[in-house]
C-alpha cells in the first residue's frame, strides 16, 4: 500500500472512447526486476512487485508475479506460493480480469491454509482483503461475508498498517450489503489511522470517495462533495490516473446536475488512458445512469453499450446485470 512518485500523463481529451478494443489490455512485459533467487527471496521480490502495481506498471506487475509463483512452486513454499497467487490476483483485478482474479484469490487462501501461517495475523488479513476485493466486484457479497466470518476477520482488527486494507475493503463490503453505519465507521477509522501515520493520499487508500458514495445516499449531499472534491483535488496534484478517474466517478454520482455529468465524463477520459479497465466499464455504466436520468435515452444506450461489452469481457456479472437493466431503461443504483 504505497504511493508511487511517478505520475502518467492523463488520456487525452480528444480520444475517442472504444472501450470494446482490447489493444489498449495490458499484454505480457519484461520484468524491471531481477528475479526472485528462491522462497527466501519472495517476500522483497513481491514487495517491488506491489510498488510496479501500485504505479500502474500491471503488466510488469502480472508477469513477476507468474516469475513468483514458478519459484515458490520449486521450492515446495506453500506460503510463498500463496502470497505470490494473491498478489497476482490483486494484480489481474485492477486489470479487470475478474474470473482469473478469483481463481488465484482461492489458491492463494487454500495454499494459505496448510502452510501454518497464523489465520488471523497480517498475511491472513491481506490474502483476505484480496479475495473480498474480488468478490465485490463480481457483486458475490453474500459470500463476501461468509468468507470474513469464516475467517474470524469479522470483529475488532488491530490498528497495524497490515491491517488498515481489510478494514477498508470490510468497510466497502458493509456499505455494498446495505450496511451503512457499520461501512462509515470502518471507512473513517481508516482515515484516521493514515493520518496518525502521515500517509493519507488516495493512492494508499481512496476512503474519502468510499464515504462520498454512503453519504450521498443517505442524504448528506453536501459533505459527499467536500470529502470527493478533496481526493480529486488530491490526486490531481500528486496522484495515478487511475485514482484520479475514480475519484471523478464517484464526483460525477455526488454532485448534481450539469457539474457531475462533466465530472463523469473527464472521468472515462481519464480511465480510457489506464489498464484499469474495470474501473472504466463502471465510469461507462455509471454515465449512462447519469444520461438515462437526464432523460438523454440515445446517448445513455450508446455509452451503456460499450458499458455492457466491457463489463462482460471484464468477467463482472453484477456489473454486466446492472448496465443491462439500465440499458432497458429501468432506474438502478
Amino acid at each position: 500500500m504505497t504511493v508511487s512518485d511517478e505520475r502518467p500523463g492523463l488520456a487525452d481529451p480528444s480520444r475517442e472512447i472504444t472501450p470494446g478494443d482490447n489493444s489498449v489490455r495490458p499484454a505480457t512485459r519484461p520484468v524491471p526486476l531481477a528475479p526472485p533467487a528462491g522462497a527466501d527471496d519472495l517476500p522483497r521480490y513481491l514487495h517491488a512487485l506491489r510498488r510496479l502495481a501500485d504505479a500502474d506498471d500491471l503488466a510488469a506487475a502480472h508477469s513477476g508475479c507468474t516469475l513468483a509463483v514458478d519459484a515458490a512452486g520449486r521450492d515446495g513454499s506453500a506460503a510463498g506460493l500463496a502470497m505470490a497467487y494473491s498478489q497476482r490476483s490483486s494484480v489481474a483485478r485492477r486489470m479487470g480480469r475478474l474470473p482469473e482474479a478469483a481463481r488465484d484469490a482461492e489458491a492463494s487462501a487454500e495454499l494459505l491454509a496448510v502452510s501454518g501461517t497464523d489465520p488471523t495475523g497480517p498475511a491472513a488479513a491481506l490474502v483476505l482483503s484480496r479475495r473480498l476485493a474480488v468478490l465485490l466486484d463480481l457483486g458475490d457479497l453474500d459470500l463476501a461475508d461468509g468468507l470474513l466470518v469464516e475467517a474470524g476477520l469479522d470483529g475488532d482488527l488491530p490498528d497495524e498498517p497490515e491491517f488498515l486494507l481489510l478494514r477498508y475493503v470490510r468497510g466497502r463490503l458493509h456499505t455494498a450489503a446495505a450496511r451503512p453505519g457499520e461501512g462509515l465507521a470502518e471507512l473513517y477509522r481508516c482515515g484516521e489511522r493514515l493520518g496518525v501515520r502521515r500517509s493519507d493520499h488516495p493512492g494508499v487508500l481512496p476512503w474519502r470517495s468510499a464515504v462520498a458514495s454512503v453519504l450521498v445516499g443517505l442524504g448528506a449531499r453536501e459533505a459527499a462533495e467536500r470529502l470527493v472534491a478533496e481526493e480529486v483535488a488530491l490526486t490531481r496534484r500528486h496522484g495515478l490516473a487511475s485514482a484520479l478517474g475514480r475519484a471523478l466517478r464517484i464526483q460525477g454520482q455526488v454532485r448534481s446536475g450539469a457539474a457531475g455529468m462533466a465530472a463523469a465524463v473527464e472521468a472515462i477520459r481519464v480511465l480510457q488512458g489506464t489498464p484499469r479497465r474495470f474501473e472504466l466499464a463502471t465510469a461507462l455504466v455509471d454515465h449512462g445512469a447519469l444520461l438515462n436520468a437526464a432523460r438523454q435515452r440515445p446517448q445513455a444506450r450508446r455509452v451503456l453499450r460499450d458499458g455492457l461489452e466491457l463489463a462482460q469481457e471484464c468477467g463482472s456479472p453484477a456489473l454486466v446485470a446492472r448496465a443491462r437493466e439500465l440499458f432497458a431503461g429501468r432506474t438502478v443504483r
